[in-house]
């Protein structure tokens, strides 16, 4: 039977087991305290820390030990425990050869007497967490840190990479080294939405569902990679979602990735089967598969962006302001030209209408950074379907055909001028939108500005810009459609004529008169996207007054 033994050499103190023999098991009492022989039942000592760290802080005084040594894994977390009651004992040696888990480092971080620790290894994340919110030096007998291909592949190098991580990647079956660390990822993160599997067998995808229950994990979705040999296990997936009562309960969902390489490889089987026999057919519907394969391509690009806005739906979620009263929007002398529109009343907007004075913009923003570093910003136009995150590249053409997440979409995303300082704000801010109408997707829906039911509302005339630095409303002042051109797209100016002279020539276009004054030093926005296949472009520009 094991118990604890505690020996004092060389002024260090030595924590392990001591196994008991025949004449120990003699003894009538079950614990030994001497000097010489420091001997716990280990049930009593775990249940009596501070009575032992008593005993213990009396003999490390008299012989001034400062340093102790922990012989066995199973004991670290317990000694941790013990020594946060012996404060003169501040240096601590984990003697196994073993990488520090999620556990123990709780341990070290609840210890507040240890000013040095020599251990075999620990996680790059973890050692982050312990050098930020402690004073204790770790040093480490090896050089190279143990990572897994699950970290690496993650790119989880740092503790608020665990922490805010939406969505990881599994490209190969784990090892234990994987799952160990796999395990720590749950305990840590708060944000996980989907894992996307490059790689899987049932027994794997039957491994991580049991340790997402077992971290109880809730709205995950597990996105399979569509290829030949993970879809062959399709109907397997299905009946072992059905079966499965955690899956159910917990909002667990299997989804296919149809990747574009097997979309293609696919039709071109059908294709060169049809060709062989209906080649004549072919041809005379050729124009007709063409327009089928884009619409196709729509379809899955429209797919895809509403799963990027079901994600975000959920962030929005989880930072609402408990206040759900909108302030009252700001107004402005009136002109004579057309009556001043009357402010939006602070009663709770129509459903079609998320105001965004109910969400924390500023926390949605620094976490979707996580995802994609260049957002800069959100944008919402009142009762239209223009409502998304703002993003901003290197040059103008990435985003046209690029979505959140950086992956290939034709639908592209909304994104500000590259030019533009999404910081401070220039004298004209841009931001571009594909016209996706169909699915309404982008700036598919902004044609509705051109109505006069939309524009002569007093609270469509507001449109809000918020950024991590703050809330920001702009009042339209001008609206209007123009064969392409770039003359309403410049940043800043020369001059305040120049600004001026340019605002006049971008309120005589308007297709109505909103009456918002302008001066010199104020900031515009303009919201630019096609019509007419290109021919033409629709803008909206609006004056900062809030």
């Amino acid at each position: 039977m094991k118990k604890i033994q505690f020996l004092i050499n060389d002024n260090t103190l030595t924590i392990g087991y001591k196994i008991e023999n025949n004449a120990f098991k003699n003894l009538n009492n079950t614990n030994i305290i001497s000097k010489d022989d420091l001997i716990f039942d280990t049930k009593y000592f775990k249940n009596n820390l501070k009575l032992v760290a008593g005993f213990l802080n009396v003999m490390v005084k008299n012989d001034n030990i400062t340093k102790a040594i922990v012989d066995q894994e199973e004991l670290i977390i317990t000694s941790l425990e013990l020594l946060n009651y012996i404060p003169t004992i501040t240096d601590l040696i984990i003697k196994p050869d073993i990488s520090i888990d999620y556990e123990m480092h709780l341990a070290i971080l609840k210890n507040d007497t240890l000013r040095y620790i020599n251990l075999y290894a620990i996680p790059t994340y973890l050692l982050e967490r312990i050098d930020t919110t402690k004073g204790v030096k770790i040093e480490t007998r090896v050089e190279v840190f143990y990572i897994s291909n699950f970290l690496r592949v993650n790119k989880l190098t740092s503790y608020s990479d665990v922490f805010y991580k939406r969505k990881i990647v599994i490209d190969y079956e784990f090892k234990d080294l994987d799952y160990k660390d796999f395990d720590q990822f749950l305990s840590i993160n708060n944000y996980l939405k989907t894992i996307y599997f490059e790689y899987i067998d049932m027994d794997f995808i039957k491994s991580i569902v049991r340790h997402l229950k077992e971290a109880k994990k809730k709205s995950i979705t597990l996105t399979i990679k569509g290829t030949e040999n993970n879809l062959s296990y399709f109907l397997a997936l299905e009946e072992f979602a059905k079966k499965s009562k955690y899956i159910k309960q917990n909002k667990i969902k299997f989804k296919i990735d149809y990747t574009k390489e097997y979309k293609f490889e696919n039709f071109m089987k059908l294709l060169n089967f049809t060709t062989l026999k209906y080649m004549l057919v072919v041809i005379i519907f050729s124009c007709i598969i063409g327009y089928g394969l884009n619409e196709y391509d729509i379809y899955m690009s429209s797919t895809e962006i509403d799963s990027i806005n079901d994600d975000i739906s959920d962030l929005l979620e989880e930072f609402e302001y408990l206040d759900p009263t909108p302030p009252t929007e700001p107004t402005t002398t009136p002109t004579t030209q057309s009556p001043e529109p009357t402010a939006p009343t602070t009663t709770k907007p129509k459903n079609n209408y998320v105001s965004p004075y109910y969400k924390n913009y500023a926390k949605v923003i620094s976490v979707l950074k996580q995802t994609n570093p260049d957002t800069v910003g959100w944008l919402t136009v009142n009762n239209t379907t223009v409502n998304y995150p703002v993003v901003q590249g290197n040059n103008n053409s990435y985003y046209l055909n690029h979505d959140f997440n950086k992956n290939s979409n034709s639908l592209g995303w909304v994104f500000m001028d590259y030019r533009n300082n999404a910081y401070d704000m220039d004298q004209n801010t841009v931001i571009y939108g594909h016209n996706i109408a169909k699915a309404k997707l982008m700036f598919g829906n902004l044609s509705a500005t051109l109505k006069s039911s939309w524009h002569t509302k007093a609270e469509n005339q507001y449109i809000t810009f918020n950024t991590e630095k703050g809330d920001m409303q702009w009042r339209i002042f001008s609206i209007y459609t123009i064969a392409a051109t770039n003359d309403y797209l410049y940043n800043n100016f020369d001059t305040q004529t120049d600004f001026l002279t340019f605002v006049d020539k971008l309120r005589s276009r308007s297709i109505y008169d909103f009456g918002a004054e302008i001066k010199e030093n104020d900031k515009i926005l303009t919201l630019s996207t096609c019509q007419s296949n290109g021919k033409n472009r629709l803008v909206v520009h609006a004056v900062l007054v809030k």
